[in-house]
This record gives structure tokens, C-alpha cells and sequence, in this order.
């Protein structure tokens, strides 16, 4: 397996997986140096580990061909695992329902705004329009376990426009997280003339009040630090 990181010091292992089927243009992943892992070396720094939780990140997971064998050892081990995807492969979603304990799933536009994913993902319209189809059907796969809907809120695409029209895709997710982007230059590369962390906090607390009429909870993250918002 090919990984951008291993670690285990949050409480959390993470398991970060390079290689990614989009070039979104602000992503630091597919940009990171890489280095050889086996199964093993994964499973036998869980089994060390008394954290029970592990995460399934990085740049896309389900590329790879050890993922489904890597999960069954670490659901095997008593390990509670959160697998996060693009939804480009809802097959091998179907395939870790019985290993996992919940999805994190991104969306990064209304799904009926072709050119918007085009621009996000480097994508073909052919291939951004096959993209939206497979977010959907792995929506709905990873809505039978726990899921948190990931929106990274760059203004021009994410805003209170285009918030009201990705609702519906996200009704009977548990949890929906608002990332402010830039607000962690870890995770994103300038992009649009954003090098600053953007929108402002408070726009970000109003888009996640939106997001509350179709899902109990929200999470924000940005410069304004952590906060959770929940229906009463």
C-alpha cells in the first residue's frame, strides 16, 4: 500500500493513502511524498496501539487493492473504523459496510452544477457527470452506517445559494462537517485567489444554521477554532 502517512498520536490511527482518481487543483494529498506499506505493518501498529479508533483517509482509499483486506484485519482486531471517500467507487463502499463503523463522504458543489465539479475536480464533463452519478449511489450506501458529509467551503462554489440546493443530498446524513478553507494551509493550496483562510467565520456559522434544517448535527472548523451546532 501506498501511504502519505501513518501515525497514531490523537487518540486516533490514521491511515493516509495517497493516489486519487481527481486533481483538484488545491489538494496538498496527491502532492505528498509517499512510502511503501504491507497490511501488516498497519494492523501490527494497531494491535500496539490502544486506540480503538481508526481512520481511512488521505487522498482516496478505495483505489486501493488492499483496502477490503486491511479493514477485515483491523475490524478482526476490534478496531472501530471510519472510512472516508470522494464516492467514486460506491462498489467497494458496499463492500466495507460490514467492517466499518461509519463513512466520511466529501461534496464539494450542488450536484447538478457540472462545470462547478469540473473546475473543483480537473474532471472531463463526461467524467464529472459519471463522478455525480456514482456520489449519489455512494450516498446512499453509506447512509445504512454512521456519515458525515464533508464540505470544504471554498465561496465561490459553497455559499447560501448553493448550500439550498445541495440539501436534499444530504438529508439523513448523521452529521455534516463545514471546513473553512485555508483555514489549515496543511490541507489546501491556494486556489481561486483564496491564500487565506475564507469565507469569514460568520459565514460560515450561517451556512452551517442552513445546513441544521436537514440534519441534526453540524460541525465547523476554521479559524474561528471548533464548534459544534445542533438541533435542539
Amino acid at each position: 500500500m501506498r501511504l502519505i502517512n501513518l501515525s497514531d498520536n490523537t487518540g486516533q490511527i490514521r491511515v493516509e493513502f495517497a493516489g486519487c482518481n481527481m486533481k483538484c487543483p488545491y489538494c496538498v494529498h496527491i502532492r505528498q511524498p509517499k512510502e511503501e506499506y504491507s497490511i501488516e505493518d498497519v494492523v501490527d501498529l494497531a494491535k500496539r496501539s490502544e486506540s480503538k479508533d481508526v481512520y481511512l483517509g488521505g487522498a482516496e482509499p478505495t483505489l486501493q487493492k488492499d483496502l477490503l483486506p486491511l479493514m477485515e484485519e483491523l475490524h478482526a482486531a476490534g478496531k472501530s473504523i471510519l472510512l472516508k471517500s470522494n464516492g467514486m467507487k460506491p462498489d467497494v463502499l458496499e463492500k466495507a459496510l460490514p467492517f466499518v463503523k461509519g463513512f466520511v463522504i466529501e461534496i464539494k458543489a450542488p450536484l447538478d452544477d457540472i462545470p462547478a465539479v469540473m473546475e473543483l475536480t480537473g474532471m472531463s464533463e463526461e467524467r464529472s457527470t459519471k463522478y455525480v452519478a456514482l456520489l449519489r449511489e455512494s450516498l446512499d450506501i453509506a447512509k445504512q452506517k454512521w456519515l458525515r458529509v464533508w464540505i470544504r467551503v471554498i465561496p465561490e462554489f459553497i455559499n447560501a445559494d448553493t448550500v439550498a440546493r445541495i440539501l436534499p443530498d444530504i438529508e439523513e446524513a448523521s452529521e455534516v462537517m463545514l471546513y473553512q478553507f485555508m483555514s489549515n494551509p496543511d490541507f489546501d493550496l491556494p486556489f481561486k485567489g483564496h491564500d487565506m483562510p475564507t469565507p469569514q467565520w460568520d459565514e460560515v456559522r450561517k451556512l452551517g444554521e442552513m445546513l441544521l434544517e436537514k440534519v441534526q448535527k453540524v460541525r465547523l472548523v476554521g479559524d474561528g477554532g471548533k464548534l459544534v451546532l445542533e438541533n435542539n
